[in-house]
């Protein structure tokens, strides 16, 4: 059953077409992995999914709900929630507070000024379960943008998680981490998405390969290819366009 479809969505800018007529299904419970070279469009496909871009044609449906060009606070309250290439945190506010932030719309508590959060003991309560699960319960009183990147970007996907979403968009949630931390942080994927559906954009080969169960190749604003990793790895179009028959004999190596 799908929980995301694109249906022919493209995008220009001007003149420019970096979108071209997109079609793609994400099935409910499914780790779907977005690939491609630098400039293929990932990037804008997620801002237009999330509501950072409108469409210059096409449709979205989330739930069996059109989701096009609609702000992103209100998609992200039917219950899709995403990281971005840069870390997005609340810099000045505690470890403890970004995620209650995250939580309170869930719990019927909007932005309202009218509740004491400090007497929210549930809440609080699953706040601090939630940075248990994250590994962060020993900073949560650290001011987040204090933290070490690997865990800012683990506060990240707590926050997305807190927020109740069903579906969780990561676009590269490894870059720029070590290897042990990448490791790191695909184990706290995996743990953390347990149930949900992922939807995730990655450079990684070996971690795309690791996690997806399937995987869309998106090559000059197309998707040419969309189906389960190893169909992808023997793909010839997609080994031309993107990966490289080396590339995908290196990402079947470590899955062995």
């Amino acid at each position: 059953m799908s929980i995301l479809s694109l249906h022919n969505v493209s995008k220009s800018f001007g003149k420019t077409e970096i979108i071209r007529g997109v079609n793609l299904d994400i099935q409910a419970g499914e780790r779907h992995a977005i690939i491609g070279p630098n400039g293929a469009g990932k990037s804008t496909l997620f801002h237009l999914i999330s509501g950072k871009y409108q469409l210059s044609s096409g449709r979205i449906t989330f739930r069996d709900q059109e989701i096009q060009n609609r702000p992103p606070y209100e998609i992200a309250r039917l219950g899709l929630a995403r990281s971005f290439q840069v870390t997005n945190i609340f810099p000045r506010l505690s470890v403890f507070e970004n995620v209650r932030c995250g939580m309170l719309w869930q719990q019927g508590l909007g932005y309202s000024f009218r509740h004491l959060l400090g007497r929210q003991t549930e809440l609080n309560a699953r706040a601090i379960h939630l940075l248990e699960e994250i590994n962060l319960a020993d900073r949560a009183d650290f001011p987040a943008g204090e933290l070490a990147y690997a865990q800012q970007r683990a506060l990240e996907l707590g926050v997305a998680i807190a927020s109740g979403a069903d579906l969780i968009m990561l676009d590269e949630p490894v870059a720029g981490m070590s290897l042990s931390e990448a490791e790191a942080a695909v184990s706290l994927i995996r743990k953390i998405t347990k149930g949900k559906t992922l939807v995730m954009v990655e450079h990684d080969m070996n971690i795309v390969f690791d996690i997806a169960d399937r995987i869309s190749v998106l090559v000059y604003g197309e998707i040419i290819a969309s189906d389960s990793p190893q169909a992808v790895r023997a793909n010839p179009k997609v080994q031309e366009a993107y990966l490289g028959e080396a590339a995908l004999a290196a990402a079947g190596d470590n899955d062995a």
